[in-house]
């Protein structure tokens, strides 16, 4: 049976519910486990071109700081993405990057330098919720769908890993045509290759 919209919307609410009321310290150590199984990735070697979130610490996102840093230092090029205009673009990160921070949106690198790079090699998602075949429920604006639909329409199908905690697995996400699938999820407790899974 199909899942209605309302449902999905449902998942979201609940599983930010359950995600805000994580407790500092457990959302640290669990953040600090999906980073040391990341950087472990074998596919890590060969990519050179990343593009990364910056997370939400009030939304309890899987903290990616660190991981941003230790991308850096490890001489890969790195991109961050920031809303403007009304289209998610990329802002180029360095290492010792500082940030404009806000309560309610992801941190601005400061000074802000957008670049026009768009061939990614790989992107780390932020999500809400997801299935084991790639499903992925975000905050319900569509920015990263819209995003991968303009990049493949220049033909660079980049890597999507997301990053989750295990809690936020669902049985199954309801898409809609316009939804990208995962090719990956890292959380603190296993590596799921969504491709195998479809």
């Amino acid at each position: 049976m199909e899942l209605s919209r309302e449902s999905k919307a449902e998942l979201r609410k609940n599983l930010l519910v359950t995600r805000r009321r994580l407790e500092r310290e457990r959302w640290l150590e669990e953040s600090e486990r999906v980073q040391a199984r990341i950087i472990s990735l074998p596919l890590l070697r060969d990519v050179m071109r990343i593009h990364c979130y910056v997370s939400m610490e009030h939304d309890r996102e899987v903290l990616t700081m660190g991981l941003l840093e230790w991308l850096a230092r490890e001489r890969k090029a790195v991109f961050i993405p920031y809303i403007e205009e009304g289209s998610m673009k990329a802002a180029e990160y360095h290492s010792g990057q500082q940030f404009m921070v806000s309560a309610s949106a992801p941190a601005l690198p400061d000074p802000l330098v957008q670049s026009e790079e768009e061939h990614f090699d790989l992107v780390f998602v932020p999500l809400v919720g997801f299935d084991r075949r790639g499903g992925r429920i975000g905050f319900g604006k569509g920015w990263y769908d819209r995003f991968f639909s303009r990049l493949a329409d220049k033909g660079i199908r980049p890597l999507k890993v997301g990053l989750a905690f295990s809690f936020q697995e669902v049985k199954s996400v309801p898409c809609d045509p316009w939804d990208e699938l995962l090719d990956m999820v890292v959380t603190e407790i296993e590596t799921v290759n969504c491709l195998k899974n479809r």
